[in-house]
């Protein structure tokens, strides 16, 4: 990554979620990072010559990740995350593989977790202080949450939304479809903000991610119109800004 500057992150689902909420951490630090789904690369491919490539497979099997080993020419700049060791993607290219095994839970709550871990390692390594990363992991927040189940409690569909965030909010409305069986999706802020707000209203649920960076007042500005519109609202607060009220 260093000698390149480039990073392709390539994966499907919740991998390429987690590649999503990254981007933002690699550009911070002058890679020229993007994401994109195996099966988009597949499909109409982004040249990759010059650019580092990390392929992400939690259980290393996946098809687009068989399709496109079968397809692709040189290996040398690419490398995999995964959980599976002994996968496929384990045993073609140089991997960080996490600890513990395959995902056994419902819609990959633990290998987020792990592969966001492997990230970490990653970004410290190209000079990130994951301290506060590593104080949250080893002492884990219990979140009232009652009052958020019952702001969604009569939803019909839940949309997310955040702007440095968004990777965070995509990765949320994958795991809300899959646990909840309701269409749940994700609008990056400005997208939200373009066209798709006729959509508010009391049968609609609103997920906000608020970070702590220069995006923080474009999230507030969208919270107090979601709740103009009458909207359903629950808003994760990273920003160390008040709390909106």
């Amino acid at each position: 990554i260093r000698k390149n500057g480039r990073l392709v992150l390539l994966g499907m689902g919740a991998s390429h979620a987690v590649a999503r909420a990254v981007e933002p951490l690699y550009r911070a630090h002058g890679i020229d990072a993007i994401a994109l789904p195996l099966s988009e690369q597949l499909g109409q491919p982004l040249p990759l010559a010059g650019k580092t490539v990390i392929v992400t497979s939690q259980s290393g099997e996946s098809a687009e990740v068989l399709r496109w080993f079968a397809e692709a020419g040189d290996r040398a700049e690419t490398f995999g995350l995964t959980l599976e060791a002994g996968s496929f993607l384990g045993r073609t290219v140089p991997c960080l593989a996490g600890a513990g095994g395959t995902e056994l839970a419902f819609a990959a709550t633990r290998s987020l977790t792990v592969t966001f871990a492997l990230h970490l390692a990653i970004l410290a390594a190209l000079g990130e202080d994951a301290a506060a990363a590593l104080a949250a992991l080893k002492a884990p927040e219990a979140v009232a949450i009652d009052a958020a189940l019952a702001a969604l409690h009569n939803v019909a569909t839940v949309v997310t939304s955040g702007r440095s965030l968004q990777g965070v909010a995509e990765a949320l409305a994958l795991g809300l479809t899959e646990l909840s069986r309701l269409p749940c999706f994700s609008l990056e802020g400005g997208q939200l903000r373009h066209g798709p707000m006729e959509m508010l209203g009391p049968k609609v649920g609103i997920v906000l991610f608020r970070g702590n960076d220069r995006t923080a007042d474009l999230v507030t500005a969208m919270a107090l119109s979601v709740v103009e519109a009458g909207a359903p609202l629950i808003v994760f607060e990273a920003s160390a800004m008040p709390p909106l009220a």
